[in-house]
């Protein structure tokens, strides 16, 4: 039934109601009462009751008119005013504007908006019978009002789905440009990332830091879970070992197959496991996770140069007495491209159970390079090791990540406010083979949630790199909403 017709129905009703609402009542006597109580009206006898005034044909066309009116207002409302699109959409974004103040610098104080992202995501088939549904998603991104680029765009298809049977393992496959499957803090979400700044073997600042993982790129993983744990009570599936493994192009998000340099390209793994319990039990929100990345690519090497030298020749037969002295030009050696291996192995731990929270990881990577070999006069591959890890802990008071408390239905905007303390240590060293360059960075912070998408960050972060004066300091507040 349309929607007109509901309200032509309940226009019909409610005039009917007033009519009867308007009839003045007459006192019951208690011999009428009697009389009533002891003679039963028939079907027949109260469709012939009288005392219904029905509404006149003027005031049903006057209520239709007036359904009709209503129904054309909000017609044009939805025409004019919300956007039309041919498959479901869901519309997202983030805004980051941030205040830093950093001691040692010569501007110690700026204002920023380090992040600026617009998301599309749903549905391209929807199958209603086994869940083998097909999504995508694509958004852009931009830092600091540089322009913006893409930042997803991958479409994914469930090949084997639990939403129909949650105790049947899923298979899920994903291609374009998204997220690696490697550790836990390059995949995190803020429930499991409380401070504003990436860790130092993550941000890419640090010297041969392990940014590349962080990274997304373009290519195709597959994503399987074993064994679940379901909860029906809670709505809880907990697979007792999940699985991923993607190829990737290895040279970065956006690139192009000019800039694809990588002969075998990037293989990426990573499993997971989780304790079969239930959902109250005190072991839910524990992870232990492995990762193992590999990637070879070609390494171009020129510009190393030949310096002059003066070489002293004696002369033949009349000149054998005498010598002549020749310079020779410098010169630049020719490009040499090698292969070049680069190795990612991590390992993480994390326990996410409001209100107490821990998260660990550690990454050990290998790095080929060239340099120029004076006495080859060629360019030589050497391997470079590297390592680094963070530590989490932080606090939840309040009741924004309690499930009961997000689905909850409610008539206004309101939200809980959450408050969450956190502190984290991290370092990096960027060549296990060369002494005195190991940095560490302390940060303590609190977050405070407000708002459905809204919160407020302050961070403090003390930075030491081994053997030299502390860069102390830092100071971060942000603002982070979304839509």
């Amino acid at each position: 039934m349309s929607r007109t017709k509901h309200l032509l129905l309940l226009a019909s009703l409610a005039l009917g109601a007033h009519a009867v609402a308007q009839e003045p009542a007459t006192p019951a006597t208690p011999a009428a009462t009697d009389s009533a109580a002891s003679t039963e009206t028939t079907p027949g006898e109260a469709l012939q009751d009288t005392s219904f005034v029905p509404a006149s044909k003027a005031e049903l066309q006057g209520a239709i008119a007036q359904i009709l009116n209503v129904d054309d207002y909000y017609s044009r409302q939805l025409q004019f005013n919300l956007p039309a699109v041919n498959r479901p959409l869901t519309i997202s974004g983030t805004v980051q504007n941030r205040f830093t103040y950093i001691h040692d610098l010569p501007t110690p104080y700026t204002f920023s908006i380090p992040l600026t992202s617009v998301s599309f995501s749903g549905l391209l088939y929807k199958d209603f019978e086994q869940g083998k549904n097909l999504t995508y998603s694509f958004g852009f991104s931009s830092s600091n009002a540089a322009a913006p680029t893409v930042a997803e765009g991958s479409i994914g298809y469930t090949l084997v789905s639990s939403a129909v049977d949650p105790d049947n393992f899923s298979l899920v496959f994903t291609g374009g440009q998204t997220k690696k499957p490697f550790g836990l803090e390059a995949q995190s979400t803020d429930e499991q990332q409380p401070a504003i700044n990436g860790s130092l073997f993550l941000d890419g600042k640090s010297p041969n830091a392990f940014n590349d993982v962080s990274a997304r790129d373009i290519g195709l993983v597959a994503k399987a879970d074993f064994f679940p744990t379901v909860d029906n009570g809670y709505n809880y599936r907990a697979p007792l070992l999940t699985l991923s493994a993607g190829i990737f192009n290895g040279s970065g998000p956006g690139s192009a197959a000019a800039a694809d340099n990588n002969q075998d390209k990037a293989w990426v793994v990573r499993a997971a496991i989780l304790p079969p319990v239930d959902y109250y039990n005190i072991l839910r929100g524990l992870q232990l996770g492995i990762s193992f990345s590999k990637d070879e690519k070609f390494l171009t090497a020129s510009g190393v140069t030949t310096p002059a030298t003066t070489v002293t020749v004696r002369g033949t037969g009349k000149d054998s007495t005498k010598t002549f002295a020749y310079t020779t030009t410098a010169a630049k050696s020719t490009i040499d491209t090698i292969q070049g291996d680069r190795t990612r192995f991590g390992v993480d731990l994390s326990y996410i159970r409001t209100p107490v929270n821990f998260t660990a990881e550690a990454i050990y990577g290998t790095l080929d390079s060239v340099y120029f070999d004076s006495k080859s006069k060629s360019f030589q591959p050497y391997h470079l090791r590297n390592a680094g890890g963070s530590i989490t802990f932080f606090l939840n008071f309040g009741e924004q990540y309690l499930k009961q408390t997000r689905n909850q239905s409610r008539p206004d905007d309101w939200w809980p406010l959450t408050w969450q303390p956190f502190f984290r240590v991290d370092g990096i060293d960027p060549n296990l083979d060369v002494d005195h360059d190991f940095q560490v960075a302390v940060t303590p912070g609190v977050n405070v949630f407000f708002a459905r998408t809204t919160k407020f960050q302050f961070n403090w972060r003390w930075r030491k790199t081994e053997d030299k004066p502390a860069a102390n300091d830092e100071y971060y507040a942000q603002f982070q909403y979304g839509f």
